[in-house]
């Protein structure tokens, strides 16, 4: 007996070709799955960099805005310079300096009922190598006062009560009757107030 197997390799054709379009079914969602990822992929980075490029462009003008800081920064900092240089020059210029108001108001302050002040004077008193500046009061007793001591010791305790800051000693350097054939009458004296 023959047996012809005439579908044999019809069927063995048929086989090759589903799997063959099997395997391109498979190989094409695979490409299209990969397609469908990198396309994923590709979205999310983009999405990613826009965010990124927007939060740069956001900090390009917060270092704008912070540039026109520094700036005004930077002025104030060569004003405060320029204002600190001219402070320490007027300190300097302080230090050299004998400032007046204060010790005239002390003195004036402490002039009592019969006394006239006639000049006041700097001198400097050199002891050793120190050179002492002393601002030296000339005046007079007005005739006429009975207690001519009392006036001077009045008038020289006015200014040291008075003057802690600015004399370092209130003296009375001299006392003398005045002279009656210069025109003058009363007692004369000199109280020397040595400055700090």
């Amino acid at each position: 007996m023959i047996e012809i197997n005439l579908l044999k390799t019809r069927q063995e054709k048929f086989y090759q070709k589903v799997l063959l379009i099997r395997i391109l079914f498979i190989y094409v969602i695979g490409f299209i799955f990969l397609l469908i990822i990198l396309g994923i992929s590709f979205l999310s980075n983009r999405i990613a960099i826009k965010s990124v490029m927007g939060a740069i462009e956001k900090y390009n003008q917060r270092i704008n805005e912070y540039q026109s800081v520094i700036k005004t920064l930077e002025n104030y900092k060569s004003e405060i310079d320029k204002l600190a240089r001219l402070l320490f020059l007027g300190q300097e210029e302080y230090k050299k300096r004998i400032l007046w108001g204060k010790r005239f108001s002390i003195i004036v302050s402490s002039v009592p009922e019969g006394i006239a002040l006639n000049k006041m004077l700097l001198s400097e008193n050199t002891i050793g190598e120190k050179t002492q500046k002393v601002l030296i009061i000339e005046g007079s007793v007005i005739p006429g006062s009975e207690n001519v001591s009392g006036v001077l010791t009045q008038f020289i305790n006015g200014i040291k009560n008075n003057s802690s800051s600015e004399f370092n000693s209130v003296t009375l350097a001299e006392i003398r009757k005045s002279d009656k054939s210069a025109g003058t009458q009363g007692t004369l004296f000199k109280i020397e107030c040595e400055l700090k």
